[in-house]
């Protein structure tokens, strides 16, 4: 069964990759306007909240008929990630993100280079953020990767104490039976969190 490919969600997908895309296509003149059209705003700076573009955009800006537009878009597509693709992405490039929540208190900062990856359960000490976080005695709570453009974003979070194995699985198990949100996981601290857990009926 073949897959239907969106082609809105295409062009937002390129956004992400635009980098590369310059890089892959660089011979192919008739995909030029497409291109140079993804990479001209910065869609993916949060701070600016420029709305992803629609076809009639992209129409307007490249001059392209939507059905000229939606073929390239297709082929572009199709040489990148179908079974038969001839591209391979390439993320060459590592920055890690820090984030540190200790009840009130919001920290983060970014990291060009580490020697070691950190994993689940590693103690840290952080003494350069005191400023901003009144306790220097973390573990690392979550690890999770993004792509974007030519680089591959490390997302470290941090939270204050030591790591607990017995606490990470009442924590999942509060989660599965929805006794706490994904968001509450995220924002509250680990007293907070169990709190919530062991007030259950079924912990007293």
């Amino acid at each position: 069964m073949k897959t239907q490919v969106s082609i809105k969600q295409i062009i937002i997908d390129f956004i992400f990759i635009g980098n590369q895309l310059k890089e892959f296509f660089k011979d192919k003149k008739e995909y030029l306007p497409i291109i140079e059209f993804i990479n001209a705003e910065n869609y993916l700076d949060e701070e600016l909240q420029i709305p992803y573009p629609k076809m009639k955009d992209v129409e307007a800006a490249t001059g392209l008929k939507n059905h000229i537009l939606r073929k390239y878009l297709l082929q572009m597509h199709s040489e990148i990630f179908t079974y038969e693709r001839k591209l391979n992405l390439s993320f060459k490039n590592i920055i890690y993100h820090f984030y540190i929540s200790y009840f009130d208190y919001r920290c983060q900062f970014t990291v060009d280079y580490l020697t070691h990856l950190p994993r689940i359960g590693d103690s840290f000490s952080v003494p350069f953020v005191s400023a901003l976080i009144p306790v220097n005695y973390f573990y690392v709570n979550d690890i999770r990767h993004e792509l974007e453009n030519n680089t591959q974003i490390i997302i470290i979070t941090l939270k204050v104490g030591s790591y607990n194995e017995y606490f990470k699985y009442m924590k999942d198990r509060g989660l599965e039976l929805g006794e706490i949100s994904f968001r509450e996981s995220y924002e509250l601290s680990e007293n907070e969190i169990k709190k919530i857990i062991y007030s259950k009926p079924h912990y007293r």
